[in-house]
């Protein structure tokens, strides 16, 4: 009989991380039991998550979210560009949905363990559990995971945090588990979208407003001021540029020639909604932090303000810091938790 603590319920896609997170489970000596949430209506990957699970020689469980991944996650999407924010969907996906009915899902089966192909690592140690960086740089996920709480982290493990993706697609390759599908670029849900704005131009009542500059002076229109986010120079369609938005007001958009001005180039950065993996940072220490997940980490110090919110003061202007976004904040590789810019 395999005990209690070998027993594994993983994430399963029909991708080559979830595949390969399986495997190497396997190899490690877990008995895997796969589980393929459906989210969308997506009939190949689903058909091809059931031919890998085949392979693997692995039990395949099947859960449709597709109500509650509308309700719970494109509805918020959609509601907070109409709040003039830009969103990142996967920052609340992941620890409020996915995990959550990953982690829910095992406790019914009885499974005390869960596992995703999400590139980080998980520290272990007297006790303390930490979010640390994926090993490879290009491919780490840290940024949309910073919302896991301990008692999540405790029970997760992470297959491919230690590994390079490239490395990991090679060995899938000699196994005859690659996938033929190409991995999604844009937030699942955005399918035959080739950007938010397309998607939301789809879901949301076109709502003219005014483009104007910093002295006033309407410049243009547009369809609705969520098409934008801080710092966008394409798809303005107005002429004497290049323009830069530094802002939206109600339904108006702000624009400026100056790409350093103040509003795109900060070097403070107040965030609210704030979680922290563990106890709170010092606000006498540096620390590092990201206003997206492609940014390099930007040295900073934390202060601390009324009403929940905290404020990152860079040592640098950062470019760009938009509504709705995440800050992160890293002791080297290390993950301590973040918030929502405010």
């Amino acid at each position: 009989m395999i005990k209690e603590s070998k027993k594994v319920l993983v994430g399963f896609s029909g991708g080559v991380d979830s595949t390969m997170s399986a495997y190497y489970l396997q190899q490690a000596g877990f008995k895997v039991t796969a589980i393929y949430f459906k989210f969308l209506e997506n009939k190949k990957a689903e058909k091809l998550a059931e031919q890998l699970a085949q392979k693997l020689k692995i039990e395949l469980i099947k859960k449709d979210l597709r109500r509650e991944f509308r309700e719970k996650v494109i509805n918020q999407f959609i509601n907070s560009y109409l709040i003039n924010e830009t969103p990142n969907p996967c920052v609340l996906c992941n620890p409020e949905f996915k995990f959550h009915y990953l982690l829910k899902t095992a406790q019914e089966l009885g499974i005390s363990q869960v596992a995703t192909g999400h590139y980080a690592q998980i520290s272990r140690k007297a006790g303390k559990i930490c979010l640390l960086r994926g090993v490879d740089e290009l491919k780490d996920q840290s940024y949309f995971i910073y919302r896991l709480n301990q008692d999540q982290l405790k029970k997760i493990i992470f297959p491919l945090g230690d590994k390079k993706k490239e490395n990991i697609v090679q060995e899938a390759i000699s196994l005859k588990l690659k996938p033929k599908a190409k991995e999604s670029q844009n937030a699942c849900f955005l399918t035959t979208d080739k950007s938010a704005q397309e998607f939301l131009l789809r879901k949301i009542p076109a709502r003219k407003g005014e483009i104007i500059d910093e002295k006033g002076i309407v410049l243009g229109w547009h369809q609705g001021a969520f098409n934008f986010t801080l710092g966008q120079r394409k798809g303005l369609g107005i002429s004497g540029g290049p323009y830069f938005v530094i802002g939206k007001k109600e339904n108006k958009i702000l624009v400026s020639k100056n790409k350093l001005h103040q509003n795109i180039f900060c070097k403070e950065v107040v965030f609210n909604k704030t979680h922290w993996i563990g106890k709170e940072p010092s606000e006498t220490k540096k620390f590092q932090a990201k206003i997206r997940y492609l940014m390099k980490g930007e040295n900073c110090q934390l202060k601390k303000l009324g009403g929940g919110k905290w404020k990152a003061i860079f040592n640098k202007p950062v470019w760009a810091p938009a509504r709705g976004q995440s800050l992160v904040v890293y002791e080297k590789d290390r993950v301590l938790g973040g918030g929502i810019i405010f």
